[in-house]
């Protein structure tokens, strides 16, 4: 079962950030639960969680980051997309720092992973806070203009994208769907 968390703070955005997840798991055969950043989220009972992005301006999620705690402690995969990339870095100690970025940018690939190989990668951005470096126990994985793009958690299956697979990337959430946490 996946969980799949909004952290859109207005159910409208949900058609533009959640959605297309949604239809990637549902087009797989997944059962998945939707839960809200705002909600008390037990994590122990998913296989595997996305936390999806929100609007450029919307970041009532950063009031809510308590309830993404339990992650550190959480064994199963994790893709945070955007607003999820934020949290899954905060919950590790690295703090975004103001960089706007929006539009379609090339990727560059630096380490393969479960989600994507090695080389380049078109990707698109909507976002206005970014890593510009990561600190153990995250490991960037992709780079865009001196921007983490992406980032994977050591040791773990759980990875952060600063841009939106949903868009252009839907492979990428297929694979995360189909890779094994063991």
């Amino acid at each position: 079962m996946i969980l799949v968390v909004s952290t859109c703070k207005y159910r409208l955005s949900e058609e533009e950030f959640v959605d297309p997840v949604i239809d990637i798991i549902r087009e797989a055969g997944l059962d998945y639960t939707l839960k809200r950043y705002s909600e008390k989220l037990n994590f122990t009972r998913y296989t595997k969680v996305i936390i999806c992005g929100t609007a450029l301006k919307d970041f009532d999620y950063m009031n809510y980051i308590d309830n993404f705690l339990g992650l550190t402690r959480y064994r199963g995969g994790i893709l945070g997309i955007c607003a999820g990339y934020h949290i899954l870095g905060l919950i590790h100690g690295n703090n975004p720092l103001e960089m706007r970025r929006i539009g379609v940018y090339k990727v560059k690939v630096v380490a393969s992973s479960p989600l994507i190989d090695r080389g380049e990668a078109k990707a698109y951005f909507l976002h206005n806070y970014a890593l510009k470096n990561v600190e153990k126990p995250l490991i960037a994985l992709g780079l865009v203009n001196g921007e983490v793009a992406i980032y994977k958690v050591m040791g773990k299956n759980q990875f952060g994208l600063a841009f939106h697979p949903e868009v252009l990337n839907k492979s990428i959430i297929r694979n995360f769907l189909n890779h094994s946490d063991k």
